[in-house]
Order: structure tokens, then C-alpha cells, then sequence
């Protein structure tokens, strides 16, 4: 229990190191995309709700563990090919849905749709990458 619970923060930490760096990146390279938050779709900046974005890291790796943990056997090759096999099945199965009916209720982008589809693969990568390594 205390090596899944290490396993979960440290995916989450990981996660959420990444997940600052890709908004930075993401300001430099696409500063258009960006403009689009300030859309009266998204809230404003508030103490009140800017924790759950440093908390869906967390989160996101506690269901990915579990996930993980279910069906790790059915992933196999190296820690690589077995992260991005997770990252792939979650972007799929969990995130292309969602933003699906997103994209189609909220006046947004396809590629602001498209760069968080590609945000949450990188962060399930990640956190794959956490749970392979630790599993071995």
C-alpha cells in the first residue's frame, strides 16, 4: 500500500512539473490558442478553484494506477511502449469522448480541443512511464 501510495504522488508531482512546463510552452508557441481563454466559456483566474489544476495531476494518477494495476498485464514490451500503450488507450477511451461532446457544447477551437487531447496523452505517458518502472 505505501509503495502505490509513493507511486501516485510521485506520478503526480511528475505530472504536474510536466503539465506547468506544457502551459508555458504552450503560451510561447500558441499565443492565439491562448487568447481564446479569455472567452466568457472559461472562468476567471480565483484562488477559489486554481487548486483543482494543481490537484487533477494527483488524481488523474490515482484512476491511472488503478487502471494500471487492473490491466498491466495486457501491456507488454518495454516501459516505454508500455506507457505510451496506456496513454493511448486513456486518450481514446476516456478523453476523446469528452471533448467530444466539449467541442460540440462550448463555442471553442478543434485545436484547443486537439491540444488538450494531446496535453492529457503526454500527461498519461507520463504517469505510464512512473507505474512501468516501478512495476518492474
Amino acid at each position: 500500500m505505501k509503495k502505490n501510495i509513493t507511486t501516485i504522488l510521485l506520478a503526480g508531482l511528475l505530472v504536474l512539473i510536466a503539465s506547468m512546463g506544457m502551459l508555458y510552452i504552450a503560451i510561447f508557441f500558441f499565443p492565439n490558442l491562448m487568447e481564446e481563454y479569455y472567452n466568457a466559456v472559461f472562468r476567471a483566474s480565483s484562488f477559489e478553484t486554481d487548486w483543482l489544476f494543481y490537484a487533477h495531476p494527483f488524481v488523474l494518477s490515482a484512476a491511472l494506477k488503478w487502471f494500471w494495476e487492473r490491466y498491466k498485464d495486457l501491456f507488454t514490451g518495454s516501459a516505454w511502449l508500455r506507457a505510451l500503450e496506456v496513454a493511448i488507450v486513456y486518450g481514446v477511451v476516456a478523453m476523446l469522448p469528452v471533448l467530444w461532446l466539449t467541442f460540440s457544447a462550448i463555442d471553442i477551437s478543434f485545436f484547443m480541443i486537439s491540444t488538450w487531447l494531446v496535453y492529457g496523452i503526454i500527461q498519461a505517458f507520463i504517469a505510464g512511464m512512473v507505474f512501468a518502472k516501478r512495476s518492474t
